[in-house]
């Protein structure tokens, strides 16, 4: 039936008194039906060379947007095809036939389709399928983990998921979850970091994911790395589908079903199980948490549809390092609890076929609570926060076809921020960049309060002739609590080259330094935004079945970074994640800078039909300056990154994969041991800030992959083993206070830790 009515759409396009060649758009498949089609434009012209005609079809059956129009265009020659469509991001695909066509993912922008290959309006992301990610060695199947395989991207700490793009910090990137912003989509994160032990989502109702680093969209709001955004949403007719599963990321279950004639519904939740196993992981504890989605959409009529989710992320954790143990290098017992939500719904109209807009309404909720006790102090408390931040987000987006060849986008957001922030270092720290041994920067403060953000933005797309293609934009953002508007500009040009497609690209953005940052001391009168300033481009140098290879390269220049006052080397870009550490707040000033550069290669290879190989090789450079203006090597100054993947299917439903990762070493500050030894402590050696650089990284995983038909249902069994040939990675290096005069002792990363777990699943797919 697919093939007749592939067959049925081919004949009627051949009824247009056209001549061609090939269909760009074959977007009809077994679970849409054609019911009724118009046409909306006439022959005319996309460039000096080219004409196409184009006709709109309705399917009576689309859950992702309704009966939303698509464009099909025709033309005798692909590579000069042109034509829109509304609702859906049209993307060159092969199939296994070598065929192009259309991914249906829902967007929030009209995508310009011509030429088909530039048809995004940035210039580099990476799109990656869920199967992609749970078939992956070394990752427990979390999106997070994955992302630290992709060109550009390095982590602080496997043992966590954070995850740094091109030379930033871990708190540069935004989530989005269907056209929603979410916080963040970790357990166990941080109010100032995205990062965490692994992710609320369940893999289950990830449809797809992309990583936008280049240039990418002015409606995004602003982060100054990247954009993570996800779909949940399923092309395609929705079947009853229920999962239960069980690994070391905890055991839960999920199901999908349909909701009427044009709607769907899922549920998911998840519980873990790591403190029914050991009472210690690495962290002298182990978290507990759990989590759950709820989401659904619901095709109200033709011009009409709605989707929404609501996530919810429960967890904590006991560290308590023995107080006899003379090689502990954390004297502190810290204790954390969490909890955060995000809740949103969409609500899409079509004006016309050119016209349609999407109105969001979304909020997010997040508390935490830490007290930290010194146990060297008779466990006096040196740390305690009750914090919780609320943000309640509307905006608006619309797209309009102009014309032909330009397609122009708009919105507008707005939030009410809400902080009510409870915060105690009555006793002050001992911080290893003072070479005083005296505590110091002992504060309290209570503050509850709102306060307004605003953004709009707008953006153009302009086919030109001879397959190229000018994306200029602009977002004006402003904030109250710093009393700050910035105005960000982005221009991107795309042009073939050879036969291959070139881009380059300027983009500028601005975000504000973590909440907890600004209200400590007097920060929020001399803290202001940090603004970012790219320099983009990239050149996809082969493109086939078999094999595809890209190249990019960026510079970035960081401005307003946020320094310490009292330490001139000290800048809040080389702090990550500091989670089970003592923290260090402090008086702070936006006058720090930055500089990162990279070139990207990334490979993907299949040889034959039953193996995947892919590779990824970083070279980048990053430096940061504190309050001096010197600029330094940052903490995630890694000069080469390569990571090396592949996957096999071995037959009977087995499947088997691999990677490698190699790192230049971390860099990190040595102590000035004289003075560390005077004090018992760390002090560092501030004429050597990130001088000294580690071995280098390296780390082999497993993973073995099978399933089997049972029951009506599919049962799956997967093994794997991580950091395989138990390679001691270098992390940090941290005081040992109960052991005299011995120094410092080396924290690594993770050892060689099992994976594993069984899957059940019935239904459709």
């Amino acid at each position: 039936m697919h093939l007749v009515r592939q067959a049925m759409l081919f004949s009627s396009l051949l009824f247009l008194n056209i001549q061609p060649t090939y269909v760009l758009a074959v977007t009809a498949s077994s679970e849409h039906h054609i019911v009724r089609q118009c046409a909306v434009a006439r022959k005319m012209p996309v460039n000096s060379t080219t004409h196409f005609a184009a006709e709109t079809y309705y399917y009576d059956k689309a859950p992702l947007n309704g009966s939303i129009p698509v464009i099909v265009a025709v033309s005798s020659d692909l590579s000069k095809v042109g034509g829109i469509e509304a609702g859906l991001t049209t993307a060159r695909t092969t199939n296994e036939r070598g065929s192009v066509g259309v991914l249906g993912v829902l967007n929030t922008a009209i995508k310009v389709v011509a030429p088909v290959d530039i048809n995004n309006n940035e210039g580099f992301e990476r799109k990656i399928s869920m199967r992609a990610v749970e078939l992956s060695a070394g990752t427990f199947g979390d999106p997070s983990r994955f992302m630290q395989m992709l060109p550009g991207v390095v982590s602080d700490n496997d043992k966590f998921n954070d995850f740094i793009v091109r030379g930033g910090n871990p708190a540069e990137t935004l989530f989005i979850v269907d056209n929603i912003e979410i916080p963040s989509i970790n357990q166990l994160a941080l109010s100032d970091t995205t990062g965490g032990f692994v992710s609320m989502i369940d893999n289950a109702a990830i449809q797809q994911m992309t990583l936008h680093t280049d240039a990418y969209d002015s409606k995004y709001d602003q982060r100054l790395s990247a954009v993570v955004e996800i779909s949940t949403r399923k092309e395609g007719k929705t079947e009853t589908h229920v999962e239960s599963e069980v690994g070391l990321a905890g055991a839960g279950g999920s199901i999908s079903r349909p909701w009427g004639q044009d709607g769907s519904m899922f549920i998911s939740g998840r519980q873990s199980i790591l403190h029914l196993l050991t009472n210690d992981i690495g962290l002298n504890g182990v978290p507990i948490y759990r989590n759950s989605l709820l989401r659904a959409d619901k095709r109200i009529d033709e011009r009409n549809n709605w989707w929404g989710l609501s996530l919810t992320g429960i967890d904590s954790i006991a560290i308590h390092p023995s107080p006899t143990d003379s090689f502990e290098t954390n004297p502190y017992d810290i204790a954390y609890k969490g909890w955060r939500n995000t809740t949103g719904i969409n609500w899409q109209h079509i004006f016309s076929n050119r016209l349609f807009g999407v109105t969001s309404l979304s909020n997010s909720e997040q508390s935490q609570s830490v007290l930290e006790n010194a146990q060297l102090l008779r466990n006096a408390a040196i740390y305690s926060e009750n914090t919780s931040d609320g943000i309640t987000t509307l905006k608006y987006d619309g797209t309009l076809q102009a014309k032909p060849w330009l397609t122009l986008t708009a919105g507008v957001r707005t939030s009410l921020d809400r902080l009510n922030y409870e915060v105690e270092q009555p006793l002050g720290l001992q911080n290893p960049y003072s070479e005083s041994a005296v505590p110091t920067d002992a504060m309290s403060f209570n503050r509850k309060f709102a306060t307004f953000s605003s953004a709009e933005y707008s953006q153009a797309a302009a086919l030109l002739p001879h397959g190229m293609k000018l994306v200029a934009g602009e977002r004006l953002s402003q904030w109250a609590i710093v009393g700050s508007n910035i105005w960000t500009p982005k221009l991107l040009f795309m042009a073939p080259v050879f036969g291959m497609l070139a881009h380059v690209g300027y983009a500028e953005y601005a975000q504000l330094p973590p909440s907890l940052y600004i209200l400590s001391f007097s920060n929020q009168e001399t803290l202001k935004p940090i603004r970012s300033r790219h320099i983009t481009g990239g050149l996809d140098v082969v493109d086939t079945r078999r094999a595809r290879v890209s190249i990019e390269a960026y510079q970035k220049r960081y401005l307003d970074y946020p320094v310490a006052v009292n330490y001139p080397q000290l800048s809040l870009a080389n702090i990550a994640d500091t989670f089970g550490q003592a923290f260090l707040m402090f008086p702070m000033t936006s006058k720090g800078v930055g500089l990162t550069r990279g070139v990207e290669l990334s490979l993907d290879y299949k040889p034959i039909s039953r193996l995947i190989l892919s590779s990824a090789v970083t070279y980048s450079r990053s430096w940061y300056s504190g309050l001096d203006g010197v600029l330094r090597r940052g903490n995630f100054d890694l000069p080469v990154v390569a990571n090396i993947a592949g996957n096999m299917r071995a037959g009977r439903g087995l499947q088997v994969s691999f990677r490698f990762s190699g790192a230049s070493g971390k860099p990190y500050t040595p102590d000035n041991l004289p003075l560390s030894l005077a004090q018992n402590r760390d002090v560092y050696d501030l004429t050597k800030v990130n001088g000294v650089r580690a071995e280098v990284y390296r780390r082999l995983d497993f993973r073995v992959e099978q399933s089997h038909i049972l029951n009506k249902g599919t049962f799956t069994w997967h093994i794997g083993l991580n950091n395989a040939l138990g390679t001691t990675n270098f992390y940090s290096n941290e005081w040992r206070p109960r052991a005299g005069d011995s120094g410092v002792l080396a924290q690594d990363q993770m050892p060689r830790f099992p994976d594993g777990g069984v899957k059940y699943s019935f239904g459709g797919h």
